[in-house]
């Protein structure tokens, strides 16, 4: 597991999703349903849902837009797990469409880059697997772009949220792990060094697809 994407819940209707992402592939979405949480201790309570499925010391990207995950993301950052808050509305330097693209915030960047990570037209095609979810497609096939003078920029979350009729809570989760953490294409040659050595920080091995006993399709096709 390189990372694991969460949006967290305010309670009520929207869920807590959590989706842990390995290299390229993302197993089943975990949804835990609002009304499930304790709001007198939903920092604890979240943190331990998450901790029951993070595996290889993966990096955990919570959600800070709303407020709802700033106290999950304290209370597993006070137990030294590793930790990255993903705040969409920030400033961003990353780059997209081969370095030429600029984008407005961290937001626009993780979406947009998700969406060239799914072209099946790049070389190799597209890295990524996602679990048969129909609210996860409908997600992000939903935002729009336009070109301003500062860069691009994605539709409002709020309008997006309007025309779907809920929040793009899955979405918004498998995004997040893409965004933050290792994959192939930035940990490839630390990977196989940890895996000739038997050694290393995070990885034992290659990584392996949830269960299967086999390396993602991604890993299997470069690294053969």
């Amino acid at each position: 597991m390189c990372s694991i994407g969460v949006d967290a819940s305010g309670g009520g209707t929207d869920p807590m999703v959590i989706a842990p992402r390995y290299d390229g592939w993302y197993a089943k979405l975990i949804k835990v349903p609002g009304k499930d949480i304790p709001m007198n201790r939903a920092g604890a309570f979240c943190a331990g849902q998450i901790m029951s499925y993070r595996r290889d010391e993966a990096l955990v990207v919570i959600d800070l837009g709303g407020g709802y995950g700033s106290s999950t993301y304290e209370h597993l950052s006070e137990n030294e797990i590793e930790t990255k808050g993903y705040k969409g509305a920030e400033g961003t330097t990353r780059r997209g469409g081969g370095g030429k693209l600029k984008f407005v915030n961290t937001r626009t960047a993780a979406i947009w880059m998700f969406r060239e990570a799914l072209d099946p037209g790049q070389p190799g095609g597209s890295p990524i697997m996602l679990p048969d979810d129909p609210e996860l497609i409908a997600d992000l096939t939903a935002p729009t772009f336009e070109a301003t003078p500062q860069g691009i920029k994605v539709e409002d979350k709020k309008k997006v949220c309007e025309r779907l009729g809920r929040s793009t809570d899955s979405g918004d989760a498998v995004i997040m792990a893409w965004h933050y953490g290792d994959r192939h294409s930035t940990a490839a040659l630390e990977w196989i060094e940890q895996g000739l050595s038997g050694v290393g920080r995070k990885f034992k091995k290659m990584p392996q697809m949830n269960g299967s006993g086999r390396q993602p399709l991604s890993v299997q096709r470069r690294v053969a």
